[in-house]
């Protein structure tokens, strides 16, 4: 009998999601697999309860090529277990004789799947037509899920969230450019460093905020304010119409 092992296949480590496709998730055993129960992990799972820290109820041999909708802004760590016991009771933990894991965090895991969620959102300005001081602005935006974590839980405190931090892969930028057609001489970007943005928490989300003044080269009148995302691969980005004054 060869040894039990598993390989995720789809999708690759580093891979952009962008939002809203679900994400395909597929894999491989090799060696027996009879009588083994398959359980997939993400680091962003919101859903996840003591009783099911999984992303999949359905435990048999065909949720080793599902789909997952993965909502979660941010960057994933994914994890596919195999094991021959199917509960997450300590009882049953300590009575596994068979099992196999696939993915991780780098650079413990030997074959990481860390894959980026984008699915950027502007919160302020909350609508089209806002004005925007090109003297002092602020603009305000979706952070990823895990940036931040309240500590201790339930404290109504939220500090960074390290651990998420230095794993994150998402990048963003604001860009700004004349609505009606291309004006490269008056478009500007304002890049992010996100561990410097200062950040709060509102509906239940984490959110950035970027103070200052615009970039000098823009003009007055009406914009197109974009948000970009990146991550991996991939970029996604979400828009709206502001007008600026000086």
């Amino acid at each position: 009998m060869s040894d039990l092992s598993v390989q995720i296949i789809q999708p690759v480590h580093g891979a952009a999601l962008v939002a809203p496709a679900p994400a395909t998730l597929k894999s491989t055993v090799t060696g027996d697999s009879s009588g083994l129960f398959f359980k997939w992990f993400s680091s962003l799972n919101s859903a996840a309860s003591a009783t099911q820290p999984e992303l999949n109820a359905d435990h048999s041999a065909a949720i080793l090529n599902w789909t997952a909708p993965l909502p979660e802004f941010g960057s994933h760590v994914l994890v596919l277990a195999a094991t021959d016991q199917e509960g997450i009771d300590l009882s049953s933990i300590n009575t596994v004789k068979r099992s196999a894991m696939a993915g991780g965090a780098p650079p413990q895991a030997p074959a990481p799947c860390v894959v980026h969620r984008l699915a950027p959102q502007i919160l302020t300005p909350s609508s089209d037509g806002q004005s925007l001081s090109k003297a002092s602005t602020t603009l305000e935006f979706l952070a990823p899920i895990r940036w931040a974590k309240e500590d201790p839980p339930g404290s109504g405190t939220w500090v960074a969230d390290q651990d998420y931090q230095k794993m994150n892969g998402i990048g963003m930028k604001f860009h700004l450019a004349p609505a009606g057609g291309p004006d490269p001489a008056h478009s500007a970007d304002i890049a992010l460093d996100l561990v410097s943005l200062t950040f709060f928490r509102r509906s239940n989300n984490t959110w950035f905020r970027w103070t200052g003044a615009l970039p000098a080269n823009l003009g007055t009148g009406n914009y197109t304010l974009a948000l970009v995302a990146t991550g991996g691969n991939g970029t996604a980005s979400v828009t709206g119409q502001v007008v600026l004054t000086p």
